[in-house]
């Protein structure tokens, strides 16, 4: 390729660089609204620095999946080189796309898109109805001239591949997983750049030994599956550490989740129907600063409004611990019930980590769709990284936390029930 390369500096990876009809997909309108959509919706106000977006991420994780192609291709040699190139550019594009059907504030108020309908569905509108489609087009044409007809890229492929509905050529499955398995290149683009704006070393692990690890495994019916040699399972073990700490320190902190949650009061009450959009054009518009707009407009009257924007948190009574039993989930549900009769309802805010998207345990058997093998060193025989690695067999118990949340004025009442209540179960 011997056209004009235009660079991105990066504060993760440094310069990363763009085609000229790629820079074209980027300054369209979808793409450019998730400059205004934060990646961690309101965490910046308990890490100050978290004021990331969507944007920088999507420009991080083409560069990440780039770098991670060609180090298995050029390791295992498995694609001509048009393929390969075929190859990088598909995956660069769905890169770029992944995230342009977030709703504002990201995770936190995706619950409030039409039934049915999920982020993913909105991307594939946007990539198949909206100037996006155009672009992706455009760059289909041009890559037809390089390498020939066969070698088509449409809007209509992009989101196929994205949505892991295209089966006929099962290497597109394989492309999905850079972009959607249990080691794949958006899980770490946003554990680095979260951990790096947020000042925390919880999501830090060491991506260069992690990518030049990388590898394939061809199972006996031809099928390629993304694999990793054996020599890099500390660096994937250090990496399913980081999703581990930044979930549990980060993602489902007490405030961040007091915040999601009035997000979403805030929205059921001024959203038509209380959901976003269907149109996409009209879901378009909606963005963090748009709907910030909204709470400003209606601080007086809202009671969440004035929550987020003066930063007024409702206290943490209650939580089971991280890995929550039956046992634990029963002791809940009891103290729920107990401060539901003696304070009421209406007084109380309930959260639990089945919400979130930031899910453990990974999955780890080779049987799994997401799963990645494991290849010995010597032999070159498959194995799961569950055998493989003990630290992540022993992480196969799933996070579930439980909150509860009351008001001020009832807070000093609840502690006690609570505390009368532990008391008790600990005679």
């Amino acid at each position: 390729m011997s056209e004009k390369l235009y660079e991105f500096r990066d504060p993760v990876h440094g310069f990363i660089y763009v085609r000229p009809l790629e820079l074209k997909l980027i300054d369209s309108f979808p793409f450019q609204r998730l400059r205004n959509i934060k990646q961690l919706a309101f965490s910046h106000y308990i890490y100050h620095g978290a004021e990331h977006s969507r944007f920088g991420h999507s420009l991080g994780v083409m560069h990440l999946v780039t770098r991670a192609f060609n180090t298995v291709t050029e390791k295992t040699k498995i694609f001509d080189i048009a393929t390969k190139e075929w190859y990088t550019q598909i995956l660069r594009i769905i890169a770029l796309v992944h995230d342009l059907g977030h709703a504002p504030f990201s995770h936190a108020s995706e619950e409030l898109l039409p039934d049915g309908f999920s982020h993913e569905d909105y991307t594939h509108m946007i990539v198949t109805q909206t100037e996006v489609a155009d672009c992706i087009s455009e760059i289909g044409e041009w890559f037809k001239k390089q390498y020939g007809e066969e070698y088509d890229i449409t809007p209509e492929l992009i989101s196929s591949i994205y949505k892991g509905e295209n089966i006929e050529n099962p290497d597109f499955i394989f492309l999905k997983k850079f972009m959607d398995s249990e080691l794949d290149c958006d899980k770490m683009d946003y554990l680095l750049r979260d951990s790096l704006y947020c000042g925390v070393s919880y999501g830090k692990f060491d991506l260069e030994r992690l990518i030049n690890t990388l590898t394939v495994w061809e199972n006996e019916e031809g099928v390629l599956y993304l694999a990793i040699e054996k020599g890099g399972m500390h660096a994937f073990e250090e990496f399913v550490l980081a999703r581990y700490f930044m979930f549990t320190q980060v993602y489902f902190y007490k405030t961040r989740r007091f915040l999601d949650n009035a997000l979403l009061y805030f929205l059921k009450g001024v959203l038509p129907n209380g959901k976003y959009p269907e149109d996409i054009q009209e879901f378009l518009k909606y963005d963090d600063i748009y709907v910030l707009e909204l709470m400003k407009q209606n601080i007086k009257q809202n009671e969440w409004a004035e929550r987020i924007l003066k930063r007024k948190i409702l206290s943490k009574v209650y939580e089971t611990p991280v890995h929550a039993s039956e046992k634990d989930q029963q002791i809940f549900n009891l103290v729920k019930n107990n401060l539901v009769e003696r304070i009421g309802e209406e007084y109380l805010i309930l959260d639990s980590a089945d919400k979130l998207v930031h899910q453990m345990p990974v999955r780890y058997e080779l049987d799994s769709e997401k799963a990645i093998p494991v290849i010995t060193e010597n032999d070159k025989k498959v194995i799961p990284v569950s055998v493989a690695s003990e630290v992540i067999r022993k992480m196969t118990e799933p996070i579930n936390i439980k909150r509860i949340y009351v008001y001020e004025d009832k807070k000093e009442e609840a502690i006690k029930i609570v505390n009368e209540m532990m008391e008790k179960m600990s005679k």
